[in-house]
């Protein structure tokens, strides 16, 4: 990222630069009143988004600045088996510090790693917590889109929603709007060709559709008015692109997507998104803590990104897509039909005209293949992966039996920034599996 003006101002905020260490989460002694106040008051979302030191409360204690609500586990919590492969911790993979072991990138400083999980053939085989303790909730960032993502998927094959539909069919607030005429699957896979797409301009223009959204979600001021906009009306200020980008074409990645989806789920069930997930996935998942789904000011739930969960149970829901199962969940929620859904949604073309395909080569040290109903990365051999902001990573591999979550609060600035849990995650699942 580069250093305009507005990230050496945000950064000039007490709060907004890295000075703790990771470890600091575990013990918590930082985290005193007067430390608590100062990060309060100065809560916004791009506050948040600088990965400093205020980041690092943010980042274990969400539910303190945001509204939130929660869906429960089942009530029989089933800790998961234990078969852990000290070999895993000498996975090496290419870095900017040169060909490095997974233990050596973990424990360094600068990718402010705080747990990772892997679990193969529904028994883990590695954990490290080197910056949080098992039972603390943690930020899922845009990994928790694919918790969306699994109920639109589940909806589409019970028949509930046409993805050929136009999605002012189903959310009677966007008629009239730029998204009137959209169909549900050119959001579901991020191919809108409306002009909201995050880059780094985008996120970085104090007045931009990307810029609004976010800080509606947070409830944070617009920059122009001073005041918190609910997020619908500025989705129903959203634009089409210039030019003749027509939806399908192109991947282009939106969190506002997730949202319409979220609302989307929940005018077809006629439920609150928490009650919705809770019913259909997290009570049927042996967790030991409850999910929990910050809500914007208006009290709409946001799993686009502002979602909190232990590290064991995001690994937990990463297993429900692999042949283990029922090493987590009482039944099938992700069955052979439902991981079809998403491979079909593949568009190959539309995946290489957009910019994710190059973040998967920089992540992951080989390109994706394709993204689908909110998985960004998705290989030939069925792996599917989803990245978030301040370095967070879910990666669920069917044909390897394996899957796994990393944690993090890895500023994009001050020389951080470097992301390669993916990389490791991957070739951890190929050597467990003898290639």
């Amino acid at each position: 990222m580069k250093n305009p003006k507005v990230i050496e101002d945000a950064l000039k905020v007490d709060g907004a630069r890295v000075t703790l260490p990771v470890g600091e989460a575990i013990t918590k002694t930082v985290f005193t009143p007067e430390y608590v106040a100062k990060a309060r008051r100065s809560w916004n979302n791009f506050h948040f988004q600088m990965g400093g030191d205020h980041a690092l409360y943010y980042s274990m204690h969400l539910q303190e600045f945001m509204y939130s609500s929660e869906s429960a586990p089942s009530m029989e919590y089933r800790p998961l088996e234990r078969n852990i492969r000290p070999e895993i911790r000498n996975v090496r993979q290419q870095t900017s510090k040169g060909d490095i072991t997974l233990e050596e990138y973990m424990n360094d400083p600068l990718y402010r790693a705080q747990g990772m999980m892997m679990v193969h053939k529904g028994k883990v085989v590695y954990e490290n917590y080197p910056g949080m303790r098992p039972t603390d909730r943690h930020l899922t960032s845009s990994t928790g889109k694919i918790t969306c993502g699994l109920v639109i998927a589940q909806l589409i094959k019970e028949g509930k929603i046409d993805v050929k539909k136009n999605i002012a069919d189903y959310i009677p607030d966007l008629k009239s709007t730029a998204w009137d005429g959209v169909t549900v699957y050119s959001v579901a896979n991020m191919c809108t060709a409306l002009d909201n797409e995050e880059t780094i301009e985008h996120i970085l223009q104090p007045d931009s559709a990307v810029t609004r959204f976010l800080a509606a979600c947070a409830g944070s001021p617009r920059a122009t008015t001073g005041k918190v906009e609910d997020w619908i009306d500025v989705a129903r200020d959203q634009t089409k692109l210039p030019g003749d980008e027509k939806q399908g074409e192109v991947m282009r990645y939106a969190s506002i997507n997730t949202a319409i989806l979220t609302k989307l789920a929940e005018n077809v069930e006629n439920k609150n998104w928490g009650l919705i997930f809770e019913e259909r996935v997290w009570s049927k998942v042996h967790a030991r803590r409850s999910i929990i789904f910050p809500l914007s000011p208006t009290g709409f739930a946001l799993p686009l990104g502002f979602v909190a969960v232990t590290l064991e149970d995001y690994t937990r829901f990463a297993t429900m897509f692999t042949p283990s199962w029922n090493a987590v969940s009482s039944e099938r929620i992700v069955d052979e039909d439902l991981l079809k859904l998403f491979y079909d949604n593949i568009d190959k073309d539309r995946y290489a005209k957009g910019a994710k395909i190059e973040t998967s080569r920089q992540d992951f040290n080989e390109a994706a293949m394709g993204n689908a109903i909110q998985f960004d990365y998705i290989w030939e051999d069925g792996a599917m992966a989803k990245s978030g902001n301040l370095c967070q990573m879910i990666y669920t591999d069917p044909k390897r039996d394996f899957a796994s979550v990393f944690f993090s609060t890895t500023p994009f600035v001050d020389g951080y920034g470097e992301f390669k849990a993916g990389a490791y995650q991957r070739a951890a699942a190929k050597m467990l599996n003898g290639e």
